[in-house]
């Protein structure tokens, strides 16, 4: 992220990153990688939940200049005054749209509290922990059933999540989710497993193996209850 900020900026051009899949399980260094903006989910890793909000930072550098397009009520300088003229707050929360989502902050609030005092370095080691021991118990798995392991086996070049390729992938990860293995599917043929290291357990990533090997010595892809493709994968 680094280097790649450092060029993007001597190309004259702004870094906007993407930290659905890192914020909560990767470090990061904001400040010293001279991060422009940075955008994000709070579901995944920050463990609100699914419909939790998404986020916005962004350098304080850039807060007089940059513009929100989808500006809001929340955003303004005197949301209550009800300006016909829209003046944007003079710092962060100019970013904001409208009303948030109380119900949805909540859980944010949860999931954030639950990190509270843990650190960032333990979290992610544990992560390359969790993401190698079920690399190692899926090898032999791979080998008998022509499965391959797409996710980098080097831990400094992962993130939190193992994806694997398989002809039959759809079906083997609804079987899974049937037997409590909760993964998902990007066609063509890829499976993804995610491991939120602040609570998730060595012997839940090798309970997952142990339910996957059963799966694939039963060929659940036979099985039409697992091959209906449903709207979300």
């Amino acid at each position: 992220m680094a280097a790649a900020t450092e060029k993007i900026h001597a190309a004259g051009a702004l870094a906007i990153w993407d930290l659905c899949h890192s914020a909560g399980v990767v470090p990061m260094q904001f400040d010293d990688w001279r991060i422009d903006f940075a955008v994000g989910c709070t579901y995944k890793y920050l463990n609100a939940g699914p419909g939790a909000p998404a986020y916005i930072s962004v350098a304080k550098r850039h807060h007089a200049a940059a513009r929100q397009p989808l500006s809001g009520w929340w955003g303004h300088a005197d949301p209550f005054a009800f300006d016909q003229d829209f003046t944007p707050d003079t710092g962060i929360k100019r970013f904001l749209c409208g009303t948030q989502p109380v119900i949805s902050m909540r859980g944010v609030e949860c999931g954030l509290d639950a990190m509270r005092g843990a650190d960032i370095a333990a979290i992610r080691a544990k992560s390359q922990a969790l993401t190698g021991l079920f690399m190692a118990r899926l090898e032999p798995l791979c080998a008998e059933h022509g499965m391959t392991i797409v996710t980098p086996r080097d831990p400094e070049r992962r993130g939190s999540q193992v994806a694997i390729a398989f002809e039959h992938g759809y079906a083997l990860v609804q079987a899974m989710i049937a037997r409590g293995v909760i993964g998902d599917f990007r066609a063509p043929d890829t499976m993804r497993f995610g491991f939120a290291s602040l609570y998730v357990r060595y012997q839940d990533v090798w309970d997952a193996a142990e339910i996957m090997a059963e799966c694939l010595a039963g060929q659940v892809w036979q099985d039409p209850r697992y091959t209906r493709r449903a709207a979300v994968t």
